[in-house]
């Protein structure tokens, strides 16, 4: 249990800095992957407090609902990303990025079944980081992204593989996870401040 506790601290610490890092270029809104991304951190970080300071009967609704909101909104993100790398006559509406969120309605529509709800949100993950990952590594080949952006990937895929191929789940393997987790916010937050990303050129 404390080592637990241990985890869930250093996530929520790491996530209330990288959302501290990114609020400041987001307020003006014109960077709308930023602002999915404050708001995925701001889901993450609501679920991990409630992990440590709620009820404990509520714990896995409340952490189903804030994972599933979170992946959503890194998935609409990448939509941003997505858009913005095609040229602008091309384009698809900028209201269609929040399409994964539709997927909301679905996720409350299912019954308490927790087995469900976990293999859709693995499946939403796994979509997310090959998604991520593909992307990342086309616009560093072709456009000169910053390897850091490639580099916080690669630690999501670590944070994401390990607790599925890890059968004991051990609380060194846990921390381990949480550690790539928690070097893939970090990396990707000064990527996207050091190098934006989305700014449209004038």
């Amino acid at each position: 249990m404390e080592i637990e506790v241990v985890i869930h601290g250093l996530e929520i610490f790491v996530a209330i800095l990288c959302f501290i890092a990114l609020l400041p270029s987001s307020l003006n809104f014109k960077n709308l992957t930023k602002v999915y991304l404050l708001g995925s951190l701001l889901s993450f970080i609501v679920s991990k407090i409630y992990i440590l300071e709620g009820p404990s009967y509520l714990v896995r609704d409340v952490v189903a609902w804030g994972n599933f909101v979170s992946i959503s909104l890194v998935l609409s993100a990448l939509f941003v990303i997505i858009r913005d790398s095609k040229p602008v006559f091309a384009r698809f509406p900028i209201y269609l990025t929040m399409l994964p969120l539709s997927g909301i309605i679905f996720f409350a529509s299912i019954p308490t079944s927790y087995a469900i709800k976990d293999i859709l949100e693995l499946i939403m993950q796994a979509g997310a980081v090959l998604v991520a990952l593909l992307l990342f590594c086309v616009n560093t080949i072709l456009f000169e992204w910053k390897w850091t952006f490639l580099i916080s990937i690669l630690a999501f895929l670590c944070a994401y593989i390990i607790p599925i191929i890890s059968f004991k789940n051990t609380e060194n393997e846990l921390l381990l996870g949480a550690i790539f987790l928690c070097l893939g916010m970090i990396f990707l937050t000064f990527s996207l401040i050091k190098y934006p990303i989305n700014i449209e050129k004038s």
